[in-house]
């Protein structure tokens, strides 16, 4: 298997507990830790269309220094995942991808990417299916991550 060299997160519900509107405890270590390893990436769909207020999010939370590249859209995360790997310059394989949603991490493990499911919060019972694929990990928390990378 390929060496990861990047990671790319999902905002909401991944890095941030969007129902208490703060990031999650593990965080910054999570972060702090995987940024001296790989370069991250940050994509997330913003169904508000608040796309400024994910930016100044990762401002106020001192966040933007960890990651080489952040992309947020209002409906399409396929291509952000997409434009993030073109960006990254890497083969899919040499990607990781964490998320929250199962079914969102349909277009990494169909690219090729090795992918870590997040089962935790309001998309936990959504479960992979035929169409989405099954991710390389599943994980109940963020901090379990750093186990597999």
């Amino acid at each position: 298997m390929p060496k990861t060299k990047a990671i790319i997160f999902d905002w909401g519900r991944t890095l941030y507990d969007k129902e208490n509107e703060k990031l999650f405890p593990e965080t910054v270590e999570v972060l702090d830790f995987c940024s001296k390893k790989y370069d991250l990436a940050i994509v997330s769909l913003a169904t508000d269309n608040q796309i400024e207020g994910r930016f100044a999010k990762l401002d106020r939370f001192d966040l933007r220094k960890y990651f080489k590249l952040a992309l947020f859209h209002a409906s399409d995360k396929d291509s952000l995942f997409r434009n993030a790997v073109g960006n990254l310059n890497l083969p899919p394989e040499q990607v990781l991808v964490v998320d929250d949603r199962a079914r969102r991490l349909g277009w990494a493990i169909k690219s090729g990417c090795r992918t870590i499911w997040i089962r935790r919060g309001k998309f936990s019972s959504e479960t992979p299916d035929a169409e989405t694929g099954t991710p390389n990990f599943t994980v109940d928390s963020l901090k379990e991550i750093l186990r597999i990378v």
